[in-house]
């Protein structure tokens, strides 16, 4: 009986045993699945794109961000509007569009309020900027303008299809734009975004006198945007401005009546106690002496600075040498004068040219300082509108020609060439463009005179340039390429125009164009080739039909 009783225990210690065994590796094995779930989960959550907005997690939307390669594309409106911009199709500079191929994006309630605006193009590699500058009331203030800034991105534009068919930009893009600092973290899959506004609040509280959130027209919206390249403009108890780094250390001393941080060009602009400015480099190097009443960058390729003194302007290079003497009442054009010719930037034209206007005489410098459209002529473009049945554009420049549209005192136009060959000499009554299909014609007209029932009477006639140009052997000027890009995936750069030298011959009833002759004065002063330089003689003709 004992051993009976014996055998059973031992089986159930046996069993006992078994099971126990069964439990262990059960538990190991829930282990081992709880831990390869734990991973898979946080592999999941990790690969889950992620949004931080000035420190609060935000739900990612559908549509805003596309990561490819590595690379982050982000809906320009969507993620303006996440931050506080209004946006607009269209171009900002005629605003009055609904093209979805451009958009703009504006700080502010709306454009009334707005202390800064920001406008894309599809298929560009460039956008602009304009500050507005905001009354006292909170308005813009329209009596103050500031110069169109343009930047360069690091990609063009894409039109995304399969997002919404939305415009997209790169981190780059979107941080000018918004004035934001946007990181994205491979590592966790974290976009971190922080906001001017928080950018402000944080400068704001580490530096008491730093002059960002003082009510008034003492704060600057440039001076803001300073904070995101780390530099504070600053302000003593005498009302005297300066500017620090993010760690308190001087970078310009606290002397200046007004300090002015300019975004495009990553200077200061400084004000003397005597109302002298100047230009400073964002590490505190002197680039201007403080000695013009108004001083601005115009090329920041070129180094070239538009300064004025006694209401009498000039250019200077960055070593404060002059390019064009402080002579003239004006230099550059008006650009809203002439919106459809989309000229980027009105004091330097085809990046070559400098316009200026001494006693009410327009004429033209070269980028060397040389003079190479005389100042004979009263106005600078067309605005003069002949057909009144048309709807038509003002014209200053045509582009594809490298040519000027300049008037007389006689209301007659010229066109001349950027190196001041007279392609069509002063006998145009009118030179406009039509806008079809996103691409602008040009036309020019004329008066003839003509025998009708006996008498001569006058007679408008209107000739396409391209046409006449073709004609008389005057080729356009190379093109830079553009990159034509839809999607990401299609990005095909277009290939440059082939130039060709520019050639005119003479026919029976065309105007007669004169070749560049050789300069008689090369190696005298901008003032004495000024003062030796005569007008061209030409031969007005009619041209021909």
């Amino acid at each position: 009986m004992n051993l009976i009783e014996n055998e059973e225990q031992l089986k159930k210690k046996k069993m006992a045993k078994i099971i126990m065994i069964f439990i262990i590796v059960l538990i190991v094995l829930l282990l081992i699945i709880s831990g390869f779930l734990a991973v898979q989960i946080g592999n999941i959550q990790n690969s889950k794109l992620k949004l931080v907005v000035d420190k609060q997690s935000k739900t990612v939307p559908e549509n805003m961000f596309i990561i490819e390669n590595g690379t982050v594309y982000i809906n320009i409106k969507e993620f303006a509007e996440m931050v506080g911009y209004h946006t607009y199709n269209g171009d900002f500079k005629t605003k009055y569009s609904e093209d979805t191929t451009n958009c703009y994006i504006s700080s502010g309630t709306d454009l009334t309020t707005s202390e800064e605006v920001a406008s894309y193009a599809l298929n560009s590699a460039t956008m602009y900027k304009q500050v507005q500058a905001i009354s006292t009331s909170g308005t813009v203030n329209k009596d103050t303008t500031y110069d169109y800034e343009y930047f360069d991105l690091d990609e063009p534009v894409q039109l995304m299809r399969n997002h919404g068919e939305a415009l997209f930009t790169t981190i780059e893009g979107m941080e000018i734009g918004t004035n934001c600092i946007i990181d994205y973290n491979t590592s966790n899959n974290t976009i971190t975004v922080n906001t001017l506004n928080n950018i402000v609040s944080t400068y704001a509280a580490a530096f008491p006198n730093a002059a960002v959130n003082i009510d008034g027209d003492k704060v600057l919206f440039n001076n803001k945007k300073a904070l995101r390249q780390g530099l504070v403009v600053i302000e003593s108890e005498n009302n005297q401005y300066g500017v620090v780094n993010a760690e308190g250390k001087e970078i310009i001393g606290t002397k200046y009546a007004s300090i002015e941080y300019k975004e495009g060009s990553s200077e200061f602009t400084v004000t003397t106690a005597e109302g002298k400015m100047g230009i400073l480099s964002a590490d505190g190097k002197t680039k201007i002496e403080p000695n013009y009443t108004e001083i601005k960058q115009i090329s920041k390729d070129l180094n070239y600075y538009l300064v004025n003194n006694n209401d009498k302007y000039g250019v200077i290079n960055q070593n404060g040498n002059p390019v064009i003497f402080l002579e003239y009442d004006q230099i550059g054009i008006d650009e809203e004068d002439f919106i459809s010719n989309d000229i980027e930037n009105p004091y330097i034209l085809f990046d070559s040219c400098i316009p200026v206007m001494q006693n009410g005489k327009w004429g033209v410098f070269n980028i060397e300082g040389q003079l190479v459209i005389p100042l004979d002529y009263t106005t600078m473009g067309c605005t003069n509108k002949v057909n009144k049945d048309i709807v038509s554009n003002n014209v200053v420049i045509i582009p594809q020609y490298e040519a000027f549209v300049m008037g007389n005192a006689d209301d007659k136009y010229s066109i001349i060439s950027s190196t001041g060959e007279i392609y069509v000499p002063a006998v145009l009554d009118s030179v406009y463009s039509v806008t079809t299909s996103g691409e602008d014609e040009y036309s020019m007209t004329f008066t003839i005179q003509q025998e009708q029932n006996g008498k001569m009477v006058d007679v408008t006639q209107t000739y396409d340039v391209d046409q006449y140009f073709t004609e008389h052997n005057i080729v356009p000027q190379p093109q830079q390429p553009q990159l034509n890009t839809n999607t990401i995936a299609e990005q095909n750069n277009q290939n440059n125009q082939a130039g060709q030298n520019v050639q005119t011959t003479t026919q029976e009833g065309t105007a007669t164009t004169q070749q560049p002759s050789t300069d008689p004065n090369a190696g005298q002063t901008q003032q004495q080739q000024t003062e030796q330089t005569q007008p061209q003689q030409t031969q007005v003709q009619q041209p021909a039909m």
